[in-house]
């Protein structure tokens, strides 16, 4: 397999995994948040920019991954 593929692969696979547990733990957050409040709460703004930031970082660390394979080992 093409070096530059797999270092994509590596990279959107860690990525998922950073965004799947990044978006576990605002959904604990907010479970705990609407318990102490005894009623549903949505997301706050804090919450909403650290999960378009974990997104983000999950667009371009294959692409990262991809370049710095490309780089070691091409």
């Amino acid at each position: 397999m093409n070096v530059i593929l797999q270092g994509f692969l590596i990279g959107a696979g860690i990525a998922a995994v950073l965004i799947f547990f990044e978006y576990t733990a605002i959904l604990r957050e907010v479970a705990e948040r609407s318990k102490r409040v005894a009623k549903k709460v949505p997301w706050d703004s804090n919450q909403v920019s650290r999960m378009r930031g974990m997104v983000t970082f999950g667009i371009a660390l294959p692409i990262g991954f991809a370049v710095g394979a490309w780089w070691i080992f091409g």
